[in-house]
């Protein structure tokens, strides 16, 4: 196999004594030292558990001594170290910082009388606007009136066109089988 060949398994290692072989074997020795390494953590199993699975598909077979047993080591420490149940997640127990609170200032409000002239011309500000938007709606309703009014004339129309046609059709083959009759009976006189 070539080594640039995509379907070559990386851990495919044919030859015991190659270069594929020293690397993973530091490969595999820089994992075990990872594992011893991080075996206290609560997210191990989770970490490690793809390449646990990934090498117990390697043939042992074909690979050095040495590697094989590092995979089986590599394999029962998995199993030792993932047996931990991980301790729920907690928060830390720390009071709330609460907000600093100040005295408000109340100062005195000048509240402005409006007077019946500014009700007045908001008031008919208002009427002025409803009657645009009543105006707007009026306008919809009728274009959609006349769209459905358009589309029942249009549909009545081609109706009509068609029984027209058809009408016109019969009569046309009549008049021809009338004119072909007419005919045969001048040539059969003559």
């Amino acid at each position: 196999k070539e080594i640039g060949d995509k379907n070559t398994n990386p851990f495919d290692v044919h030859h015991k004594d190659t270069l594929g072989g020293d690397v993973l074997f530091g490969l595999l020795c820089t994992v075990r030292a990872a594992m011893r390494s991080y075996h206290d953590y609560t997210g191990f199993s989770g970490v490690f558990h793809s390449l646990v699975q990934t090498l117990q598909t390697i043939d042992t077979s074909q690979v050095h001594c040495d590697c094989s047993s590092l995979i089986s080591t590599l394999s029962s420490l998995y199993q030792q170290y993932s047996q931990k149940t991980m301790p729920f997640l907690r928060y830390e127990n720390n009071k709330p910082v609460s907000i600093k609170m100040y005295e408000p200032k109340f100062g005195e409000v000048w509240v402005r009388e409006r007077k019946t002239k500014d009700e007045t011309t908001h008031l008919k500000r208002k009427i002025k606007s409803e009657m645009k938007g009543a105006v707007r709606e009026i306008r919809k309703d009728s274009k959609f009136i006349n769209r459905l009014k358009h589309k029942d004339q249009s549909d009545s129309d081609k109706a009509r066109k068609r029984k027209v046609n058809e009408i016109m059709g019969f009569l046309s083959k009549e008049q021809g089988e009338a004119n072909d009759l007419k005919y045969r009976k001048k040539r059969g006189q003559a």
